[in-house]
């Protein structure tokens, strides 16, 4: 089974609950490391919702996609998009964009995420 497919398979069973506990009154067990974040498919035209790890960089929420070329979600940010955020237990609407770029390129973001998550690290930076 490539990774691939066992990611696929993982977040079928666990995005599901991840997403009902930070709907809930019980978000809190979750929110300080994971928004839901809803975007509208380019091509679907459906909205879905995922979780994802956040972090902060001043008064934007920094979102690292890891394994992106084996994902699709972020490939509806690209060139920007209206985007609806629940961050710690409360909705609201703001603009995306999927930034692409050296590590060198998006040092702020890509810092503020690494503070936040020192262990991403290795993924990050394509070690």
């Amino acid at each position: 089974m490539t990774h691939t497919v066992r990611h696929q398979m993982r977040s079928r069973l666990v995005n599901p609950i991840v997403t009902a506990v930070l709907r809930s009154p019980l978000h809190r067990l979750l929110s300080g490391a994971l928004i839901l974040i809803t975007y509208r498919g380019r091509r679907s035209g459906r909205y879905l919702t995922i979780p994802v790890m956040y972090a902060e960089d001043h008064e934007r929420l920094v979102v690292f996609v890891g394994d992106a070329p084996a994902k699709q979600w972020w490939r509806n940010l690209r060139d920007g998009a209206p985007v609806e955020v629940q961050l710690r237990g409360t909705r609201r609407r703001a603009s995306a964009k999927a930034e692409r770029g050296s590590v060198r390129e998006l040092e702020a973001p890509v810092s503020a995420y690494l503070a936040r998550f020192p262990r991403a690290a290795r993924v990050v930076k394509g070690e």
